[in-house]
């Protein structure tokens, strides 16, 4: 450099530089030392972990590529954060996606995790540090507070594209701290806490997947090949124990590949067992699942920490309501909604539906777990409390749906609907999306020794099978039932659970063991000596000969079923007994028989259009048969009406039968082929196929 004065009026300076140098400062004068400051951006950080060959999440990384490519070129940085619980693989499809765009951000990416899981959580201070260390920044000169440590890395990023993966993070505020300036860079959080706040920094939140079955069998694959494939049964066990959850499916397939003698059947012995099962699998130094939800639990506060062991309290599988979590804690939903919002917040509970939960079959069992660690009598108070409730609920939807039946009233007097009960609201609705958990408490009350809940659910939940055709689940909670009923030595009860039985077998077109487990019943009723009782077995038994062509020995049956209606005097088992007596009648008598049972259901103080509908479709049958085709079209559409204005899909396809029966050619084959059609629709298989051919025999 050369300096040059002149001395005079005026003053100038001409400087020339030549050559190069590390720095070079120009001054007019300088008071004491001078200090250079290197911290321009000169490094390009390439920090993101190894990739993982990524398994489905193909709407996950959809969502992850969303608006990155086209934006303006000084641009905010855009947010995305992908949410689930530990181990659904946030992490994983985060760094695989970052891979796979590392071409966008060619100055650099940046990782670092913030230990949302570890004693030791990373400080936003930190990593900010380190950020801009490796973005060139000298270590000395880096500010002491985080404020300035955020500025500057907002400074040093400016007009940059760069990507920055914050893994495990704790809270938005970690987030705000961390952000790039504006240029072309994207920030990928990963966490299960309440990040929605970072809306107003347009974050996009994107919930993870579970794996799929034929990507959980690939994952497994990776670990030992074709040896996965080696027991069918026993793989699609492990599949449902591990439920889509990568951690978990690594785990096992950690154990398999560690183990080349291993059977996977051998293994589901071992992750089936109650007192270890797969949360306290570990594979060399990896952490089990159940510290991974230990962990969890210990972040939640302690009203959260209480919902999340009345989780595991609840029986079965299926999704929960928060109304019946509040009630088995023995509080109002208002006490519990924050504790709720808290577990969703977290991943560690999903609320697809407004109150309603969705809760993985893991997170159930380490709940239950936790509940009997911390505190056995309070799990138990709480697993009462949810049955008493379920049964509760289950009476009320009953006196409501189906209050013309006697049983309850007659059996279990004091067991009444109750007032303020959420079933009350929506009666149908309630039984309908319960009826996963009302099966389960059926099990659960039978295991607990709760005998008399067990019997007064398979009693009410007639209301709910028997419309809806849910046969296996009448089969499956009334053997249960009756054995119930057999310790309690309640005979009565357990002939109407046997004929309840019957009528599920007879409607799955198993018209033997109907006969059977009827006759049974009636045997056990004239034993207990009650009238009404016997008469409501001998009315399934007639129907399941009849479903057998023994038409004869159906109609002395069913004869002998109207003569102890009429002498019980109860209007509407007569009005019963005379419409299912009518179907083994010929049509000439058939057709006075439902004249009066209709007569009989519309003299009744509660209107049932149900039944109304079941006798005007057999009206518009026994007409036909009569030849009086007109009377029996305007029969069954009145049927028809009150079907389809009911949405009663099985009522509905039964009067499309009808109407298939009545008619002839093309016109019957069009009714065969709606009812075939609502049929399938409703998984009704028994009565598709007969409908089905029917119309192969028009052919």
């Amino acid at each position: 450099m050369r300096r040059s004065r002149v001395v005079g009026e005026e003053l100038s300076t001409r400087n020339e530089f030549d050559g190069s140098a590390h720095a070079v400062v120009q001054a007019g004068e300088v008071h004491g030392g001078v200090h250079f400051h290197r911290w321009p951006a000169t490094r390009v950080p390439r920090q993101l972990p190894p990739r993982i060959e990524l398994l489905n999440q193909v709407r996950v990384l959809a969502e992850l590529e969303k608006g990155v490519a086209d934006r303006p070129p000084m641009d905010d940085p855009i947010i995305k954060v992908v949410l689930g619980p530990r181990g659904s693989g946030k992490s994983t499809v985060a760094t695989s996606w970052l891979h796979g765009v590392h071409e966008r951000f060619p100055d650099g990416q940046l990782y670092a995790t913030l230990g949302a899981w570890s004693d030791q959580q990373a400080a936003p201070r930190e990593v900010l540090g380190e950020f801009l260390v490796s973005l060139g920044v000298e270590r000395g000169s880096l500010p002491a507070d985080v404020e300035s440590r955020a500025s500057m890395f907002r400074s040093v990023t400016h007009g940059l594209s760069v990507a920055v993966f914050l893994d495990d993070v704790v809270s938005p505020a970690q987030v705000r701290s961390l952000l790039p300036g504006p240029g072309g860079s994207v920030v990928v959080v990963t966490g299960h806490g309440a990040f929605g706040v970072l809306a107003r920094q347009r974050a996009t939140l994107i919930d993870i997947d579970p794996l799929e079955p034929d990507m959980a069998v690939e994952l497994l694959r990776q670990f030992v090949g074709d040896r996965v494939r080696g027991d069918e049964d026993a793989l699609q066990a492990v599949l449902e124990l591990c439920a889509g959850l990568p951690v978990a499916l690594c785990l096992v397939g950690g154990m398999l590949a560690e183990q080349p003698t291993l059977s996977v059947a051998e293994l589901l012995e071992e992750l089936a067992d109650p007192e270890a099962g797969i949360t306290s699998v570990a594979v060399g130094d990896e952490p089990t699942l159940g510290s991974l939800f230990d962990a969890t639990y210990a972040r939640l506060s302690p009203q959260a920490q209480a919902v999340y062991r009345a989780l595991g309290a609840h029986p079965g599988n299926a999704d929960v309501s928060v109304a019946a979590l509040a009630a088995g804690m023995g509080v109002g939903e208002a006490k519990i909604r924050g504790a709720v919002r808290e577990l969703v917040s977290m991943r560690v509970v999903e609320d697809p539906v407004a109150g309603r939960l969705v809760v993985h079959n893991l997170v159930r069992g380490h709940a239950a777990r936790v509940g009997d660690v911390v505190d056995r009598a309070e799990r138990n108070a709480v697993r009462v409390r949810l049955i008493d409730w379920y049964v509760r609920g289950a009476v009320t939807a009953e006196a409501a749906v189906m209050g013309q039946r006697v049983w309850r009233r007659r059996l279990f007097p004091d067991v009444r609907p109750r007032s303020g009960h959420t079933a009350e609201a929506d009666p149908r609705g309630w039984l309908e999306r319960e009826r996963a958990n009302l099966r389960a408490v059926v099990t659960a009350s039978y295991e607990d020794g709760a005998l008399e809940a067990v019997v007064v659910l398979c009693l009410v939940l007639w209301a709910l099978y028997e419309p809806g055709k849910y046969y296996d689940d009448l089969l499956a909670t009334n053997e249960l039932g009756v054995r119930a009923a057999e310790h309690l030595g309640a005979d009565v009860v357990r002939a109407v659970l046997m004929t309840q039985m019957g009528f599920a077998h007879l409607h799955l077109g198993d018209a033997d063991a109907a006969v059977a487990g009827c006759v049974a019943a009636i045997e056990i009723a004239r034993r207990a000596g009650d009238v009404e009782a016997e008469a409501t077995a001998l009315e399934c038994a007639g129907l399941a000969r009849l479903a057998r062509d023994d038409v004869d020995e159906a109609r002395g049956v069913l004869r002998r079923n109207l003569e102890l209606a009429e002498s019980v005097g109860d209007p509407r088992r007569i009005a019963l007994a005379r419409f299912h007596l009518a179907k083994a009648e010929p049509p000439e008598e058939a057709v006075v028989l439902l004249d009066r049972a209709l007569a009989g259901f519309r003299g009744l103080a509660a209107p049932e259009p149900r039944n109304f509908a079941k006798i005007m479709t057999w009206q518009g049958r026994k007409l036909g048969e009569s030849g009086l085709t007109a009377q029996a079209r305007e029969r069954l559409e009145q049927a028809r009406a009150i079907t389809g204005e009911q949405n009663w899909p099985f009522d509905h396809a039964q009067v499309l039968d009808a109407f298939g029966d009545l008619e002839t050619g093309d016109a019957a084959k069009e009714f065969y082929e709606q009812a075939i059609a609502l049929y399938t629709e409703h998984g009704f298989v028994n009565a598709m196929t007969r409908t089905a051919q029917r119309l192969a025999a028009l052919s």
